[in-house]
């Protein structure tokens, strides 16, 4: 099987200003991302598409870096029209039906080549179609509507106790597996067999909120 990475990296964030470029401990986060995926023997291509002229560089044998339209860079523009952007302009390279994309969101900055090897290898082993990584965590779920609330997953008259409670699958955002092939059908990077690859909730940090910079921080 092969194995080529992308990582989509966007300007424009609302809640955090150049979160691809905030400095994590002497280091950009974009960079966490990228350090992990060179790291990783199994990738042998690594595709940025990116609209920040910091991150765009010269492409080497191994890592294509593509100027993503500004119409693909939008607030409610989706990642998967940024991926097959990417695999419209670089067709060359995606023509082995048995080729893998893996999808790396620069938000995980905690998560590294060793769990995305993990992830690669679960993805082999159960031969899945597409996978993405979580972390596991016992929830109370309620629903809000209109003026009441309920619980979704227990009961008010019969409480479970937190260690009689089944652990909820948390999607982290962190990786995602997925044949290329069908991805271009199908346009979705869930898909058929799907399976879920495990990692701590600590490498499983996701940065959205400001709040979350100071965690990952405390974690490097």
């Amino acid at each position: 099987m092969k194995y080529i990475a992308i990582i989509p990296a966007r300007k424009g964030s609302k809640r955090i200003k150049n979160k691809n470029l905030l400095m994590i401990k002497n280091k950009k986060m974009f960079d966490y991302t990228l350090d992990a995926a060179k790291n990783c023997k199994k990738i042998s291509k690594i595709i940025i598409t990116t609209n920040i002229r910091k991150l765009l560089k010269r492409t080497t044998n191994k890592i294509f870096y593509i100027k993503r339209p500004e119409y693909l860079c939008k607030a409610d523009s989706s990642t998967e029209s940024a991926i097959i952007h990417a695999i419209n302009s670089l067709k060359k390279i995606f023509q082995n039906k048995k080729t893998n994309i893996i999808l790396l969101q620069p938000t995980s900055p905690l998560r590294n080549s060793n769990d995305i090897n993990k992830a690669i290898i679960n993805f082999e082993k159960n031969k899945y179609n597409s996978l993405f990584s979580a972390y596991e965590k016992k929830f109370s779920f309620w629903k809000k509507k209109k003026k009441s609330l309920r619980p979704i997953n227990y009961s008010l008259k019969k409480r479970k106790r937190g260690q009689n409670m089944k652990n909820a699958l948390v999607e982290n955002g962190a990786i995602y597996i997925f044949n290329a092939t069908d991805f271009k059908i199908l346009r979705n990077r869930l898909f058929k067999k799907i399976g879920v690859h495990l990692m701590s909730k600590r490498n499983s940090i996701e940065i959205d909120e400001k709040q979350d910079i100071k965690l990952a921080k405390a974690y490097i």
